[in-house]
């Protein structure tokens, strides 16, 4: 399955075994973000938090 970043648009392709692929498989709205993408987000997020 080919699936497409939605944050920087790198497409990847899943395998059907995956647990990835089975929990975009059985969503309504399959918004996929790649790891690079959600570790940006995670360490962003943590950085725009008061200390």
């Amino acid at each position: 399955m080919e699936l497409t970043c939605h944050v920087c648009g790198q497409t990847v392709s899943i395998a059907t075994w995956s647990e990835e692929y089975e929990r975009l498989k059985s969503s309504d709205d399959p918004a996929y973000i790649c790891d690079a993408c959600q570790q940006k987000i995670r360490l962003d997020a943590q950085n725009d938090q008061p200390r």
